[in-house]
């Protein structure tokens, strides 16, 4: 991306080798779920997760669910490790160390299971002198990819960036080469440095030069045998050779002295460019490091500095620009500048919103400045918005550039394409002899035997036309058309043209061309016949290589129109809608409305797939038919306007169905040559490979030509005007005369003859066979010759109907082909001839069932059933009831659906259906539409495909909903809900259905996902024409769903798919693959499996819902998933048909224990049976959390697993799981609380209670609390009680409703054996030998008061294999308990076992005092934690009362223990000195231990069974006395010290029997003046009189001191080990040559002192 160049003011001259290690932990870390357990050294021990079996179980029951919240871009430093500049390396776990080595290094490896995820290795080398990260192999998903040279290698091929495969994403971004596998982690690497950033879920499972991400720094990594390791042989150990390489381990090298003699570092770590980093990341490792690199690589500081500002962006910080012109500058190519902390997605020309919805914090590198977008399209920098090109079709347009399509213009503006709708023609055709498109480009099949409406006017019989699809094979799939004629005027005149190219007006035959009474006939070509009417109409007829119909219509008829080819409204989804008002759902049944002869069989759909039939046929088809769909190919020049794909399913099914496969399948192909055609794309020399002996065949005088669009010269035309000629028609193929050669009467150039035969009116070709009344007859020259006898004809009908014979019928006269019926009395009959059968009498019609019945008793028919007159039947959201043969439904506005299941297939809210595998994330719909600056929108839906199997298949969905301010995140079926923002009410709900997890938005949004590859989104109707992406616009309108993000309308799915990418740097999606051809060795067992969609499990919902594009989809992804989740991918797939059958009121259970079970047992209690599968559900459970029964939304059923609710226990209780007869109470923040139980409330003084009536509130002294100085007290506690120095004591009680009550009273005198009095010296001189010093005395008396609190329970179990019971202290003092800062203990309990030890409860529970109590149900058996609740004991220092209280209060029933003591003030022992106090106690019948480390702070620190724990503070020790409790106290201690320290000095203290005075004692804050230098002189020096000379106020006597190391305010001066000096006479000394450790530089100290004053 850039260049980047040090320039220095001098070169330093000085080289030092200095070891960098690490001084403190610089990071949030994420630790393990399992909590740290301390060995017996103290040292702590992680263990790393068991892993269980998988649990094969797919449901989670209904419920509402309360998300917990996460802010965006949270500090992850500590998932972060990285290496950069001089060698210098960081683990995730915070520590830093230089390792020098040159050889091939485990950089960080999945080292923690059974399997390894992941393994990076590096190497580093040195060009010229500068250090570099050479070559890099990373190895994850069964990938293996090199990154050397600037050059990416994937299992060993070059390839170009981006790319991206099966989850993973490369891309060049901001200077860096970035890798990116979902769910794993993050690389990136730009020859300077590299940077891994790992998924949590890999914590203390890593090993390498990374360490061990265990949160921990320097605990397990740099520690072998035992022995502490140094870096250098740190760094050896993770060498890893290749097989014939013998790298030598790297030497340590002598230390140097390094100085930073300009103060270039601290200029630049401590400056203001990372003024707000350094709170987040300790800068000093950083600066010691940039001091090494002046020392052994003046260039490298520029490296450290990077590194630091990339650390503090990683630590949710925003470094500013440091560089200059004369340091570290980076040039940027063309007009980008170079920033230190910008967003990574980056606002380009195709999506200049991008950046809007970034997740990624920020980083360094080039971008574009403020106000311009980055051209992604012509790759030339950065230019503003409005300058922005447009692409339509591969095609790049600059602003103002247009395009126009026969139904749309289209002008470029700012990179959107401003549209013009124009009046569009539409068209609808017969290919194949079955397959229709409607005019609003529906596709559906017709396997019939019968005379067909093809399309005509509703409103009157203007024209008509009508097609004769019959059988003509010995299956029941293999139908051809064989007559198309034309009814105009009511039957003023016939038009019928045979498929052997007959023109036949009024039933006499016609030469061509023909034209009289407005309409005109002729044959451009020898392929085809066209008719134009004068009424907007025209008609092509195909007769090569077999007969097809193209029907073109002005749009003046738009919504006007009947018939098989639909309404032509431009909606696909109601093009079935039959004259009984209703949508039919299959084509079938759709069909069977538009017979216009009631005697013939009803069309069935039918399941069959030819090609399965004949491997040879197969192999036939996809040879020539995948010629459509190259990308390379002939047809490819049109790929961008007209979609391959409905051709190729065409001809696949048409070349394995038909007797002449070549036939079928070069009609297939010239069927998209003509769609193409009307397009404006003419395809020309696709016949030089394929269908070329039609080429060949054309009469000797004739010359074939690709694009015929004109009128062919004719004999006629040379002794008169020829009509044709004016008319125009999309070009066709064929035979033409060449020029100068003139077409006879005969349709040659050259006569040829040839004699039909005539029959019924009909001519017959030669050689053509016909059928009639069971006879085969073929003419041969000129006469019919039958096989077989004439059949008798069966004279006898079924009562009432009776034989009409046309033997004895006039001329002219209808016979049975004309029978009245219910099903045809909307269609008029169009007879050829009059056929004898039997009929209903005179005013009676057949109701198709064999009787005759009157005509207002007919039933209403849909989806091929019959209603009577007044039954009602659902039709989406409506109730439709028949009256008088039709369907009148109620009006209800109805949700849209859109669909995305499986390998990527789609069906927007209009019905139109695609496939669309692409790897990046995708917009799913949004209703951010309105141009590049919108910024009206409410809502998006974002989905990503996290595909498997090595064809790229998808096993399940990514979903991203961001609305308002909230980002809801669902995967791994699970969910999360990150906060972006300020915001107010959450605007959605989440519950469980069954198997899935649906998302209500109240704005009228429903997600539903069924946490694996199926999302179902459903909008209200106020959404209508305001959405976009993959789902499409929701306006009615299929034929526009192919909208892009610029507003264009293509054709390929492709262009369409690509252009919603969420990030522009992602790889668009390649030509998708035929899964089955890929993995031929699936396509049997696919097919075998896939069958159940059409057996009779789903026999019920065939007539509803048209099952072959399900099946197509099943058998796609069952040979795709050819890697493991084979099963699920099936699973789904069939899932998908059942939902969309569900969705139209048919219910079936197809699951079985072998076909995709649920196992819904395993919720059952031992014993019982609440649990059952239903495969429709509950629209919308009744629950504790919903009474009512009342969802935002009422859903269709989702089916599941789901209890049924005994009569006595009518309720479902979703937080406990199980039925109930009395539903509990909620509090304000939707916790659960069981009847009988105290509910916490944020009122002052009240108490509330779970009751069956609800939740009941009363006020209650002692709920009572009272806030001071930040601390809290409880009713009639003691907040302080001092004096005023002039001997009145003032004392502050806690009262009614949090009032302190404050009152003087005189001191009473304090008796000479008080208890717990200690005495300390005034700070005295110390003086040599062993003679006592006695000086005067004075006691500061205080209490040390510990009260357990109230039972917590904030959290309740959250059901899945990620959810559990999380009651830690963050969650509590979030939701407003206050929980004391640091609990000397902690009780932990089962709510519904409250008496019964954690042990015996058979769970796996973690209860730590430091934290709180985490429950995983991964961890349990069955996997769902019990809900528990803790209490924690606190503990206070407050002033003395009058009188010695005794060890318990009754404040809220929780025992308090008491113990008073006077501060030690006063030691000379070094920091080496260790003490040890055993006290205990008993409470509740329990005994506690306790191990505290004395201290000057006297801080007492309770642990609980679970885990020995320790809170210390750093401070020197007084020698002390053993000390023996009165009767009176509970808490009983003996102390003893042990020191190292050479002398000791005694102080003689003598006790005071009474005083008039006490003095005031208080600490000051801590002190921090001096930082720790790293010379081997320096150190950190805070003593009183450095304190002083800042200005800071410190005591002339302190009477008490306490020291601690700033990054470690939890340890005590002795596990620091370092040697410090602590003294309450001077202050705090450490200097960096006393230190021996780990570290031989001293930490940052800081000291706090006592000051008391007696005025």
């Amino acid at each position: 991306m850039g260049s980047r160049s040090w320039n220095w003011a001098l070169v330093w001259a000085s080289v030092a080798l200095f070891t960098i290690w690490p001084t403190e932990s610089q990071s949030q870390v994420e630790l393990s779920s399992e909590p740290p357990e301390l060995t017996g050294d103290g040292q702590r021990v992680y263990s790393a997760p068991t892993s269980s079996s998988t649990q094969h179980v797919t449901f989670i029951p209904p419920m509402t669910v309360f998300p917990t919240m996460s802010p965006a871009n949270l500090a992850h430093n500590g998932r972060v490790c990285s290496t950069w500049g001089d060698f210098h390396y960081k683990t995730f776990d915070g520590d830093m160390f230089h390792f020098p080595g040159l050889c091939n290094y485990v950089f960080s490896s999945h080292c923690g299971a059974t399997y390894e995820d992941f393994n990076i290795q590096l190497r580093r080398g040195l060009e010229g002198s500068r250090p570099v990260v050479t070559h890099v192999v990373l190895r994850a998903q069964g990938l293996v990819i090199e990154l050397a040279n600037g050059s990416v290698l994937v299992d060993g091929q070059r390839v170009g960036l981006p790319y991206s495969r099966a989850g993973l994403l490369m891309e060049k971004t901001s200077g860096y080469v970035k890798v990116s596998i979902r769910l794993v982690l993050t690389f990136l690497w730009n020859e300077d440095s590299a940077l891994l950033e790992l998924d949590s879920k890999y914590t203390n499972q890593t090993c390498g030069l990374c360490g061990d991400f265990n949160g921990l720094p320097a605990v397990n990594e740099f520690y072998a045998h035992n022995t502490r390791l140094t870096p250098i042989q740190f760094g050896n150990l993770q060498k890893l050779d290749g097989p014939t390489e013998q790298c030598q381990d790297t030497l340590p090298s002598a230390v140097s002295n390094c100085t930073d003699r300009e103060d270039i570092c601290r200029r630049i770590l401590l400056g203001p460019a990372f003024a707000e980093c350094i709170a987040l990341v300790d800068v000093n490792m950083y600066l010691d490091a940039c001091v090494q690199d002046l020392c052994r690589c003046p260039t490298c500081p520029c490296a450290t500095f990077a590194e630091y500002s990339r650390q503090c962006a990683h630590a949710g910080g925003h470094p500013q620009n440091w560089r200059s012109p004369d340091l570290c500058i980076w040039t940027c190519p063309f007009n980008m500048e170079h920033q230190e902390c910008s967003s990574p997605c980056v606002d380009t020309c195709s999506n200049p919103q991008r950046s809007q919805l970034c997740e990624d914090h920020c980083m360094d590198g080039c971008f574009c400045p403020p106000g311009t977008v980055l051209d992604d399209i012509r790759h030339l920098g950065c230019l503003p918005l409005e300058q922005c090109h447009c692409t339509h079709g591969g095609h790049t347009y600059a602003p103002g550039e247009s395009f126009n399509t026969s139904c749309s213009s289209c002008t470029c503006s700012g990179g959107l394409w401003q549209c013009q709708d124009l009046p569009c023609p539409g068209t609808c055709s017969v290919q194949g002899g079955s397959h229709v498109f409607t005019y609003d480009e529906k596709l559906y099949n017709v396997h019939g035997d019968c005379s067909y409406v093809l399309s005509k006017k509703c409103a009157d019989s203007g024209f008509t036309v009508l097609v004769d699809l019959r059988k003509c094979g010995l299956t029941d799939t293999e139908n051809c058309l064989k007559a198309v004629t034309l009814n105009l005027n009511s039957g003023d005149m016939v038009i019928r043209i045979q498929a052997n190219g007959a023109v036949f007006l009024n039933s006499i035959f016609t030469q061509l061309p023909m034209s009289a009474a407005n309409v005109t006939i002729f044959s451009p070509s020898s392929f085809f016949i066209v008719v134009q009417t004068g009424m907007g109409l025209q008609l092509q007829v195909q007769l090569v290589p077999i007969m097809q119909v193209f029907v073109r219509l002005d749009p003046s008829y738009h919504g006007q129109m009947c018939g098989l080819c639909g309404n032509f409204n431009q909606n696909q989804a109601d093009d079935f809608t039959a004259l009984s008002g209703v949508v039919e759902g299959t084509g079938a049944a759709f069909s069977n409305t538009w017979k216009t002869q009631a005697s013939c069989p009803n069309s069935k759909n039918t399941f069959e797939d030819p090609c399965s039939y004949s491997v040879e046929t197969e192999n036939y088809a996809q040879k020539w038919c995948s010629m459509l769909t190259e990308s390379s190919g002939v047809f490819s020049a049109c790929h961008a306007t007209v979609s391959p794909v409905p051709f190729y399913s065409n001809c696949m099914f048409d070349t394995c169905n038909c007797e002449d496969s070549e036939d079928c399948m070069c009609a297939a192909l010239s069927s998209y040559v003509h769609a193409c055609a009307a397009k404006g794309v003419l395809l020309s020399g696709w016949r030089d490979n394929v269908c070329f002996k039609y080429m060949n065949n054309c009469p000797k005088t004739k010359s074939y030509s690709y694009a015929v669009s004109t009128c062919e010269p004719t004999c006629r035309s040379l002794s008169e005007a020829d009509v044709t000629c004016g008319i125009s028609f999309v070009p066709v193929d064929g035979c033409t005369c060449p020029e100068g050669t003139f077409l006879n009467d005969k349709g040659h150039c050259v006569r040829d003859e040839e004699c039909p035969c005539f029959f019924h009116g009909t001519v017959v070709a030669p050689r053509e066979f016909v059928m009639d009344n069971g006879v085969v007859c073929s003419c041969e020259k000129g006469k019919l010759t039958c096989l077989g006898a004439l059949m008798q004809q069966n004279t006898e009908c079924q009562a009432p109907m009776v034989y009409l014979d046309c033997n004895n019928a006039s001329v002219g006269d209808q016979g049975s082909e004309c029978l009245r019926s219910c099903h045809t009395l909307d269609v008029e009959c169009f007879s050829t001839h009059c056929v004898s059968g039997c009929v209903c009498p005179s005013g009676l019609v057949a109701d198709g069932n064999g009787g005759c019945i009157a005509e207002e008793d007919c039933p209403c028919i849909h989806n091929e059933a019959t209603y009577r007159p007044g039954e009602s039947i659902r039709v989406d959201c409506n109730n439709c009831t028949c009256k008088n043969r039709r369907w009148e439904c109620t009006n209800q506005p109805c949700m849209g659906s859109c669909v995305a299941y499986g390998d990527g297939h789609f069906v927007t809210f209009d019905g139109e259906r695609y496939i669309f595998e692409g790897s990046c994330e995708y917009t799913l719909a949004q209703d951010y539409c309105r141009g590049n600056t919108s910024t009206d929108g409410t809502f998006r839906i974002v989905t990503e495909n996290v595909p498997c199997g090595t064809t790229g298949t998808t096993c399940s969905k990514a979903i991203k909903i961001f609305v308002e301010s909230y980002e809801l995140i669902l995967h791994e079926g699970n969910f999360k809900v990150v906060e972006r923002g300020p915001s107010g009410d959450p605007p959605y709900k989440i519950r469980y259905m069954g198997i899935f997890l649906v998302t209500e938005i109240r704005s009228g949004i429903v997600v539903s996902w069924d946490r694996k590859t199926s999302v179902f989104v459903r909008l209200q109707q106020h959404y209508k024409g305001r959405v976009c992406g993959l789902c499409g616009n929701f306006d009615d309108n299929a034929i526009n769903d192919f909208t892009t993000r610029s507003q264009s309308v293509v054709g390929d799915v492709l262009e369409f798919g690509n252009s919603w990418k969420f990030s522009p740097s992602c790889p668009d999606a390649p030509v998708p693959k035929d899964p089955c051809t890929a993995n031929p060795y699936r396509k049997s067992w696919a097919q075998k499996k896939c069958s159940i969609i059409n057996s009779a499990t789903f026999a019920a919902c065939h007539s509803q819902v048209d099952s072959t594009k399900y099946y197509e989809a099943c058998v796609h992804d069952v040979c795709a998933c050819d890697s493991g989740g084979d099963c699920e991918c099936f699973c789904t797939a069939v899932a998908a048909y059942a939902q969309a059958c569900r969705d139209v009121g048919v219910c079936l259970s197809w699951r079985t224990p072998d076909i995709c079970p649920l196992f819904c047992d395993y919720y059952n209690p031992h014993g019982e049976c609440e649990w059952h599968y239903q495969p429709c559900g509950a629209p919308c459970l009744k629950t504790c959390r919903n009474p009512a029964g009342h969802c935002l939304v009422d859903l269709p059923g989702l089916e599941g697993c789901y209890p049924q609710c005994p009569p006595s226990q009518p309720f479902f209780n979703e937080d406990q799981m199980k039925c109930v007869a009395q539903c509990g109470c909620y509090d304000d923040d939707g916790n659960y609380h069981d009847i009988g139980t105290q509910v916490p409330t944020a009122e002052n003084c009240q108490s509330c209670l779970c009751t069956p009536d609800g939740l009941k509130c009363v006020h209650n002294l002692t709920a009572c609390i009272c806030t001071y100085e930040g601390r809290t007290y409880h009713y009639d506690d003691v907040v302080y009680n001092t004096t005023d120095g002039l001997g009145a004591c003032l004392v502050a009680i806690c009262k009614d409703n949090g009032t302190i009550i404050r009152t003087t009273e005189e001191c009473p005198a304090v008796s000479s054996t008080t208890p717990f009095i200690f005495t300390t010296t005034l700070a005295p001189h110390t003086t040599t030998g062993s003679a006592p010093t006695v000086s005067t005395v004075s006691t500061v008396c205080v209490r040390e008061v510990c009260r357990w609190s109230i039972w917590y329970d904030e959290s309740h179990p959250e059901p899945g294999m990620t959810g559990g019971d999380f009651e830690t202290f963050e969650n509590l003092r979030q939701k407003g308990y206050q929980v004391c800062q640091s609990p000397a203990a902690i009780q932990c309990r089962a709510e519904k076992f409250p008496s019964m030890d954690l042990q015996k409860l058979g769970q796996k529970v973690n209860c730590d005092p430091s934290w709180g109590l985490k429950c995983l149900n991964s961890e349990q058996s069955p996997p769902l934690c019990y809900n528990y609740e803790l209490r924690v004991l606190c503990c206070d220092y407050v002033p003395c009362s009058s009188t010695l209280t005794s060890g318990t209060s009754t404040t809220h029933s929780q025992p308090e223990i008491s113990r008073e003591s006077s501060w030690p003030t006063h030691s000379t022992q070094t920091a080496s000195s260790v003490s040890k106090s055993t006290p205990s106690w008993t409470t509740e019948g329990k005994e506690t231990s306790l191990d505290t480390i004395h201290s000057s702070r006297q801080t007492v620190t309770f642990t609980s069974k679970r885990r020995a724990t320790s809170h210390h503070i750093g401070s020197t020790n007084s020698a002390t006395s053993p000390v023996t409790s009165s009767p009176t106290s509970v808490f009983t201690s003996q102390t003893e010290s042990t020191s190292r320290a050479s002398t000791i000095t005694h102080t003689v203290s003598t006790l005071v029997t009474s005083t008039t005075c006490q003095p005031q004692c208080q600490w000051t804050g801590w002190l921090d003046t001096d930082y720790p230098t790293s010379d081997s002189e320096g150190g950190d020096i805070e003593t009183y009189e450095k304190i002083r000379a800042t200005g800071a106020d410190v005591c002339e006597q302190p009477q008490g001191i306490q020291c601690e190391a700033q990054n470690y305010p939890d340890m005590s001066l002795d596990m620091l080990g370092q040697e410090v000096t602590c003294d309450v006479n001077f202050g705090l000394v450490c200097r960096n040559r006393d230190q021996k450790g780990k570290s031989d530089m001293c930490y940052n100290y800081m000291i706090r002192v006592l000051c008391c004053s007696s005025s």
